[in-house]
This record gives C-alpha cells, structure tokens and sequence, in this order.
C-alpha cells in the first residue's frame, strides 16, 4: 500500500518541477524585457525644438556694429618739412675769419648767436673815413653859421626895411648854410652805414634752428650773393600730408592761435616705436590738389619738433615719412566696424532674424586698414558676418558658431551620450541574465 501512494507523489513533484524548470526561465526573461523596456522609454533627450531646422545652413562667427565714437582718429601719410628755413649769407663782402662751432650740419644754435665772422678790417678804415667825412663836414657848418652872424650885423647897419627878403636870404648866406647842413647829414648818414656794414662783418642766427648744410670755410672770400649755410627754425615743422578729399569734410583748419584746427598725432615708428607721438594740429589745407594722385594736400604743424636738445630720442627728423593720425569728427548716425568686415562692392553680410544670410549695400564714409565707418543704413547693434563665405546669395541659411556646438544633440557625448550607452549595457546584459537563471535552474534540479 505505502509504495503505490509514494508513486503518486513521485509524479507529482516530477511534473512540478519541469513546470518551474520552463516558467522560470521565461519569468526572468519577461523581466528583463521590461527592465530594457522602461529604461530606454525614461532615456534623458535633447529638445527637438532647438535643433538647427537646416542641416544645410553655414557655420559663421558674427560681430556686432557699434557705434562711432564722437570723435574718430583717421590715419594719413605725410613727409616732414621745416615750417621755416633759410640760406645764410653775410650782408658784406670779405674773408671768412671764423666759423661757429655749431655751425655744422645738425646742430642747433639759438637766435643772435654768431655763426661767422667777416674780416672787419676795411669796414672799420669805412667807418674812420665816414667819421672823418662828418668832422669836416660840421666845420663847415660851423664855419657858415659864423659868417651868417657877420652878415646878420651888417645887414642891421644897413637897414632892414630897405631889402626883400630875397635880398636879405643872400645877405644871410641863406643857401650856403643850407648846403652846409646838407653836408652834415650826408656825412653822417655814411657814418652810420659804415657802422652798419662794420656790425654785419658778424653773421648773426636769425631765429633759434638747426643746420641743414654749410656751403662755406674759414678763409673763403664770399659776397653779399654766396650762401654761407642753410637753416631751418626748429620752432614748428610742418607734416605735408596726402588724404582723399572726401576726408576733408571731417577736419578744420586753424583759424587763430586760440582755435588751433584739429588735433593730430605724429607717429615715427621707424624712430621712435609703435607708442610715442608729438602732439600738433591742422594748420592750414593747401589749395591744389597734388598732381598724381589727386590727393588733398594738408599741412600739419608740430610745434618744437626736437624737444629739450638732450632729448634725441623723439626728435622729429626733416624728411622723414611718418604716419599722422588726425582727429576727425563723425555724424552723430555712423558705426564703426572692422575693415574686413566690408566686402567687395561696399558690401556688408548680416544675419537677419530667421538666421539667412543678408547682403546690404552700405555707405562707407572712411576705411583705413583696421577700420570702417558707415553711416545711414547700419544701425550699433546689429550682427555682422565676420566668417569669409565662398559664394555667398541672399538669404543663403546660416548657423551661429557658438550656439551650433549647445545644440548639436548627435554627439556622443553629454547626458544623451550616457543615456545611450546606459540602455545599449541593459540590452546586452539581458541575454546574460537568462543564462544565468536557466543554469542554475537545471543545477537544481
């Protein structure tokens, strides 16, 4: 009896256990789908409604116009000039006796100081005879004005009232004391040329300069005609500069000391760097235009070009080519850009609000190599192509550079990459987890 009911259960536990040996599996394996299911559906994603809509668009950089200073510094080449120059020559005729040591060319001298002596030999026996000449001359106005005063009383003894006065002028010896004060005058006019001519044997600086050349040694005989050196004042140069006309407009030439023209700096890179300038302003435009370029021509006055005499570092050379910047005055609607940013035509590219490309017309009052300024129809503020683009159209699509890489979602990298990678491990993992139960499953059994 006991073994017939022990075969029942024997069946029993048999069919139980190949049940749970194909329902497990299967369980586990249902479980896993879902854990893959729910992982995948609660993946961090990008928002679809910032992605660039045209995959086709160029990628640019974009810089915004800004507006123009009140006053804009436009650049102009010019070469440096004395504002004030001079050949020396002696006033008289002779042999050189000396020579100042300062007159050499480059150094400086100041106003009144002698820079060559004529011999005075000759100019001193004028000046004796002159004054020999006058001596004379006075003894014989003396000697008249005597024999007046005899005629005088023997005119009284005759009596007055019985002569004309035409009579008694030549009773008075009248004309030859006229002709004798005459004399005195004319003697003592060689007096004093001969004194001139004497004082002018010493060749005097006639204002404070430089020596630009000497043409003269000691022990030449020169003349009133011959030039002894060339001089140049060093109060004021001049900068002779060459702008386009249509510059002019922003500049003003000096109308009195008290309102000086336009201010200007005066760069001598070569010299004395990228940094230092001297300091002048607009003196005056000249009347004709140069004759090749058709340039304005535009002086710039640099007062004491040379500075203090120790200081050679910043002295302003004659004949130098130097860069001046001058102070210009802008309309009160005009933006500055970069050159560059100006294309071909006066052409500027803009990015418009539905991010395409706009190619507008502008009207460029200045340009030089680092800058532009336009005026009436570009406003500060709006964002300008700085990106070079090969065949550009109107309203070609275009992307921003900075705002491409926030919204590019297709890189594996950032929240999406790590959810990626996050579901493609569950999704491998679950092959391995129904190994795992289907051996231990048959171990136990």
């Amino acid at each position: 009896m006991s073994a017939s009911t022990d075969r029942p259960d024997t069946r029993r536990r048999s069919w139980w256990a190949r049940l749970a040996t194909i329902v497990l599996p299967l369980g586990i394996l249902a479980a896993a789908i879902v854990v893959g299911v729910m992982l995948f559906a609660n993946r961090p994603t990008a928002d679809r409604s910032t992605q660039v809509d045209k995959p086709n668009a160029r990628l640019v950089t974009l810089t915004p116009a800004e507006p123009a200073p009140e006053t804009l510094m436009i650049s102009a080449n010019g070469t440096v000039e004395a504002a004030q120059a001079t050949e020396l020559r002696a006033r008289v005729s002779g042999q050189i006796l000396s020579l100042n040591d300062n007159l050499a060319p480059g150094t400086r001298f100041d106003e009144g100081d002698v820079l060559a002596r004529i011999d005075p030999a000759d100019y001193r026996l004028a000046l004796d005879q002159a004054q020999t000449e006058l001596a004379k001359a006075q003894a014989s106005l003396d000697t008249e004005q005597g024999q007046q005063a005899v005629a005088r009383r023997e005119l009284k003894l005759v009596g007055p009232e019985n002569v004309s006065d035409k009579e008694r002028n030549l009773a008075l010896r009248g004309p030859q004391l006229a002709s004798a004060r005459a004399d005195v005058r004319a003697a003592q006019s060689q007096v004093a040329q001969a004194r001139l001519d004497l004082s002018r044997t010493r060749v005097k600086a006639p204002f404070d300069g430089i020596v630009t050349a000497r043409s003269a040694s000691v022990g030449d005989v020169v003349s009133s005609t011959e030039t002894l050196a060339n001089l140049a004042a060093t109060d004021a140069y001049w900068v002779n500069l060459s702008l386009p006309v249509d510059q002019l407009r922003w500049l003003h030439a000096a109308e009195s000391s008290a309102n000086p023209g336009s201010a200007a700096r005066v760069y001598y890179r070569d010299a004395w760097g990228p940094d230092a300038y001297l300091a002048g302003h607009v003196l005056r435009v000249q009347a004709q235009l140069e004759e090749q370029g058709r340039l304005a021509r535009v002086l710039v006055q640099v007062p004491h070009p040379l500075g203090a005499p120790s200081n050679n570092d910043q002295a302003l050379l004659l004949g130098s080519y130097v860069t001046t910047r001058l102070s210009a005055q802008m309309p009160d609607d005009s933006v500055v850009i970069d050159a560059s940013l100006v294309r071909e035509n006066n052409q500027v590219w803009l990015m418009s609000d539905d991010n395409t490309l706009e190619i507008r017309q502008v009207n460029v009052v200045y340009r030089d190599d680092n800058q532009a300024v336009v005026t009436g129809n570009l406003a500060p503020g709006e964002m300008l192509v700085s990106s070079d683009l090969s065949a550009p159209i109107q309203d070609m699509p275009l992307r921003v550079e900075s705002a491409d890489r926030a919204l590019d979602t297709t890189a594996p990298d950032g929240a999406a990459a790590n959810a990626q990678a996050r579901d493609e491990t569950s999704l491998r993992m679950a092959p391995a987890y129904t190994r795992l139960a289907g051996a231990d499953t048959v171990a136990a059994s």
